[in-house]
Formats: structure tokens, C-alpha cells, sequence
């Protein structure tokens, strides 16, 4: 009887070893990437001593035109030519708005037919990449007490949600040495 129970101690003991450090080398590795907005950036750039590196003359402007009844008569508004020229206009132009490397404002103003100032913001994102270890094969131990007189101990591995399980069982109640082995399948919720 004390053979039997040191045998089943032992193999119990050799089980736990064996299985913690299958358990150990059996990992999933799995990530996962997060994108962060950041704080905008803001600035502006001098434009006040911004030179044109090129210049074109149309050859057919497009003027402003007054349609008449029967004729085509094309007059010329000074007066709404130079209110036009004086006018300050405010640009907004997203040169680029994607996930991987965030948002570019452009907000250019132009007055007098030519750029008076250039700001721009950019809001970043910072990639999150968080690679994380998961177990496939877990492993596990187990003993049991039946109240018919049966003692059992065994273990078994979970692969992900499914286990499979071996477990001896030895009689302790009448000196009859009857044993058995049950093996089992698990599954976890």
C-alpha cells in the first residue's frame, strides 16, 4: 500500500515537471496595434519675402462678362476688379488625413493676388504595437475521492478551449488492489 501511494506521489510529481515546462514552450504569440492621435502641431511660415519662381500670362484671360439680349457686350467693372484684388481669402486644404501617419492642414491666405501668409497643423498618430504571449497548450493536474473507496490522480493539457485527461485510479477501502485508469475529455466555457 505505502509502494503504491509513493508511486502515484511521484508520478504525480514528474507529471506537474513535465507538463509545466511543455506548457512553458507551447505559447501563442499574438498583437495587437493601437493609433493614438497626438497633440496638434501648429505653425506658420514667412511668406513675406516669398518670390514667385514662375509666372504665366494667359493668352485668353477670363473676363468678366454682362450678357445683353441680342449682343455680347463685354464691359469691365473696375471698380469690382480692384474690390476683388483687395479681397483676403482663407484657404483650408488637408494635403493628407490616413491612419498611419496622421493629418496635414494647410490653411494658406492670399491677398492682393498673392499669398500673404501659410500655417498649417498637423496632428500626428503614434502607432501602438503591443505583443502579448498567450498559452495553446495548458496543462493541468487532478486528483479525485469516490465514495465507493477510490482514489485517483492524473493530469491532462487544454489546447485553447479542448483538454484531454488521463487519471489512475487505485482502491483504498478493501485490500482487493483493484485499479482502473479513466481518461477524459474536457471542454472550458
Amino acid at each position: 500500500m505505502k509502494n503504491i501511494l509513493l508511486l502515484c506521489i511521484i508520478s504525480f510529481i514528474v507529471g506537474a515537471i513535465i507538463s509545466f515546462f511543455i506548457g512553458r514552450k507551447t505559447i501563442d504569440v499574438k498583437t495587437k496595434t493601437e493609433y493614438i492621435k497626438q497633440e496638434p502641431v501648429e505653425g506658420s511660415a514667412d511668406v513675406k519675402q516669398l518670390t514667385p519662381f514662375k509666372e504665366e500670362i494667359p493668352t485668353n484671360p477670363v473676363l468678366p462678362v454682362k450678357f445683353d439680349t441680342v449682343y455680347l457686350v463685354a464691359q469691365i467693372d473696375t471698380a469690382a476688379i480692384i474690390a476683388d484684388y483687395i479681397v483676403k481669402r482663407y484657404y483650408d486644404i488637408t494635403a493628407f488625413d490616413n491612419s498611419q501617419y496622421g493629418t496635414l492642414k494647410l490653411l494658406p491666405t492670399l491677398q492682393y493676388n498673392k499669398l500673404s501668409d501659410l500655417s498649417w497643423e498637423f496632428t500626428p498618430i503614434q502607432v501602438k504595437t503591443t505583443v502579448y504571449k498567450e498559452p495553446a497548450l495548458t496543462p493541468f493536474i487532478s486528483s479525485s475521492y469516490s465514495t465507493i473507496g477510490y482514489f485517483g490522480i492524473g493530469g491532462g493539457m487544454f489546447y485553447n478551449n479542448y483538454g484531454l485527461e488521463y487519471q489512475y485510479q487505485k482502491s483504498i477501502l478493501n485490500n482487493n488492489n483493484q485499479s482502473g485508469h479513466i481518461f477524459s475529455f474536457k471542454y472550458k466555457f
